[in-house]
């Protein structure tokens, strides 16, 4: 009986990773497309959209549901392959840092939009707020940081972590993927020394990149 729920669980983490893939690809994409249509906007065409929980609560509901699927793929990914004696370790930093990074990544991007929604709310009119209510949208600004910033060091540890268990895999297809995760970990450190490097005059937009 445990062999075929190992079995279940090994397939339920690789449906999940790529389901996890996909809608990942698939924000991207959507966010390029809104980005581009939204170009030119200024601040109060976007305290307008955010008043309209219509507008705001398909992108909560989308990183949520990305956010736990790709938590439960890796957390699957890192039973898979960290099971043995002396990658335990190893396993429970990838799988504590995972949840760091989903949880500030995805979960707390996605509270942000109902943040910044709940800040519309204190006027009637959303088309010509007063002042103070602007102001302290404008400052809610500053919280999509955390989301960025604060999932970075995660991220870093969960992807060089998951190159570390699964390169040790005797298959091919473990070992390229280990690969992968490795060159997304090595580049995300290395976007973070050249941020620093350049005086953070890149990605302006707390709400663009390091998601």
């Amino acid at each position: 009986m445990s062999l075929n729920i190992s079995e279940t669980d090994k397939k339920t983490a690789a449906a999940c990773l790529v389901a996890f893939a996909f809608m990942l690809f698939g924000m991207v994409v959507l966010e390029l497309i809104m980005n581009a249509a939204l170009e030119g906007n200024n601040p109060a065409d976007d305290f307008l959209r955010k008043s309209n929980l219509g507008y705001v609560m398909p992108y909560f509901l989308a990183y949520l549901v990305i956010g736990g699927v790709g938590f439960v793929g890796v957390v699957g990914l890192v039973r898979t392959y960290g099971s043995s004696t002396n990658r335990k370790l190893a396993a429970d930093v990838v799988k504590l840092t995972a949840l760091a990074y989903f949880a500030i990544n995805y979960w707390l991007w996605s509270a942000m939009w109902v943040v910044q929604h709940k800040l519309t709310l204190l006027t009637d009119t959303p088309s010509n707020p007063p002042e103070w209510v602007q102001q302290a949208y404008d400052a809610a600004d500053s919280f999509w940081a955390l989301a960025g910033w604060g999932g970075f060091a995660p991220s870093v540890v969960m992807f060089l972590g998951l190159a570390f268990l699964m390169a040790r895999g005797a298959r091919l297809l473990p070992r390229s993927a280990a690969l992968l995760f490795l060159l997304i970990g090595v580049t995300r450190f290395v976007l973070l020394v050249y941020i620093g490097l350049t005086g953070f005059k890149v990605l302006n937009d707390n709400r663009q990149g390091l998601v």
